[in-house]
């Protein structure tokens, strides 16, 4: 996974994204990438890969990481049948990432646009997001405008935004 990681960070560099990243043991959880947002002043967000349940698309959804991910809201907003999350081998094959490691900085591996790209609008407001390079044994944080307005074209993406607002969540399919 450290050949994905060089790939990440050159492209970033490339494309001239500051960023700031730290190497840690390897962080899978919310839970455990708690004590890294905080070294890097930023929120390390969820990151969910979705089909549905025919497998007829993929869909990657980034959130806060308190969001709770509520599949028929997110399915109604995306204008897509039931999400469900997806299994491991086209999250490999699309975005070269295993679970644990999803990030939205895979998407620059999709060359031919399969994952569309969700996104919780209240990421917005943030001034930085981060993200683990495809591995979960780094993290790295990027200004929010820098992804937005330069990863995200740079990689042919424009997100769907979602609305995320409860607080409660409901179970997933």
């Amino acid at each position: 996974m450290e050949e994905v990681v060089s790939d990440v960070l050159a492209a970033l560099e490339r494309m001239g994204i500051a960023f700031d990243m730290i190497s840690h043991a390897p962080a899978a959880s919310i839970e455990e990438c708690r004590p890294l947002a905080a070294r890097l002043n930023a929120p390390i967000l969820k990151n969910l890969f979705l089909t549905t349940r025919r497998r007829g698309g993929y869909y990657l959804l980034v959130m806060g990481p308190d969001a709770p991910f509520r599949s028929g809201e997110v399915s109604r907003q995306a204008g897509t049948p039931r999400l469900c999350f997806a299994p491991e081998e086209p999250l490999l094959a699309l975005l070269r990432e295993k679970p644990g490691s999803i990030s939205p900085l895979g998407l620059m591996f999709d060359g031919r646009r399969e994952v569309t790209l969700l996104m919780d609008s209240a990421l917005r407001r943030e001034p930085r997001l981060a993200f683990h390079p495809c591995a979960n044994t780094h993290s790295l944080a990027i200004a929010t405008e820098d992804f937005l307005s330069t990863f995200l074209p740079a990689v042919g993406r424009e997100p769907v935004w979602i609305e995320i607002e409860s607080k409660e969540a409901v179970p997933t399919c």
